[in-house]
């Protein structure tokens, strides 16, 4: 449990009370004092003062429930009071319990991101939060390595907007963000099996449907932009779906989608190839 530090100096009577409501946790009332601290000419240089407010407001949302994004303005509040009590510090007296609060409020960003991804689909407060918590990491650890967890966070994405895509009769703003969001994984790891075999599933996947449409009646224009349309996403399917192949050769999706999208180019001795190679993967 992180806990706010004790030293009293230069406090008035206010702070101290204050103080001890957040050691009582009775939250709502150190805040209300806490406003008056901050516009106080005698406590609002005081980094203590910020220092305890950012407490306050942290713990002020944890007990609204960490995943209730409605209560997000109290974390926002916390984590700005943190910042300015790390600019008035000039002392460090209050460095480590700040960096603690940052450290905790970003992770708390990080799972209200990937939340909003997956209940509410909302991508644009998804990835504001996603870039909320980087910056605040960033604060204390200059040097983090945020590949994995781009790596991780736009793969979600992609695969949660490229099923919608699917499902939703190939929406067409859901399936830009899908396709952006699995781009931005294959910059950092071109050798991503999820971004490509999802990539890859898109294009055929719209390459399929539209080969259906050529059992409706068409006039023969119409066939041929439909037959032409297909090949150009069945093209765009295959570069994916053959660097999946090659990461990882038993991938059955990979060797089904490769027999089909070489069957679509009419290449029969390719759609073969890869048809018997199922087959013997089916048999093992």
């Amino acid at each position: 449990m992180l806990g706010v530090c004790h030293e009293q100096y230069g406090q008035s009577d206010s702070l101290f009370k204050a103080q001890k409501l957040c050691n009582e946790k009775k939250y709502n009332e150190a805040i209300a004092l806490l406003e008056h601290a901050i516009i106080d000419a005698e406590t609002k240089n005081d980094p203590h003062t910020w220092h305890i407010r950012s407490y306050a407001y942290l713990q002020n949302f944890k007990l609204s429930g960490t995943s209730n994004i409605s209560k997000i303005n109290l974390l926002d509040t916390s984590l700005s009071s943190a910042l300015i009590s790390i600019k008035l510090d000039t002392a460090k007296n209050y460095t480590e319990n700040n960096h603690a609060f940052i450290k905790n409020g970003a992770g708390i960003y990080y799972k209200l991101s990937t939340i909003l991804l997956q209940d509410s689909l909302n991508d644009v407060k998804s990835d504001k939060l996603y870039s909320k918590y980087k910056s605040f990491t960033r604060i204390i650890n200059q040097d983090f390595d945020f590949k994995a967890r781009d790596v991780e966070y736009y793969n979600t994405m992609g695969s949660i907007f490229a099923d919608l895509y699917m499902k939703n009769n190939f929406n067409q703003k859901q399936g830009e963000i899908a396709k952006t969001s699995l781009q931005k994984v294959l910059e950092i790891d071109s050798k991503n099996i999820s971004a490509n075999i999802n990539l890859g599933i898109l294009y055929y996947n719209q390459g399929a449907t539209l080969m259906r449409m050529m059992d409706y009646d068409v006039d023969l224009a119409q066939l041929d932009i439909i037959q032409e349309n297909a090949k150009k996403l069945f093209k765009q399917s295959l570069p994916f779906m053959i660097k999946v192949y090659e990461l990882d050769p038993n991938t059955e999706k990979a060797l089904e989608s490769l027999e089909g999208i070489y069957s679509a180019l009419l290449d029969e001795e390719k759609a073969n190839e890869f048809k018997q190679k199922k087959e013997a993967l089916n048999k093992k």
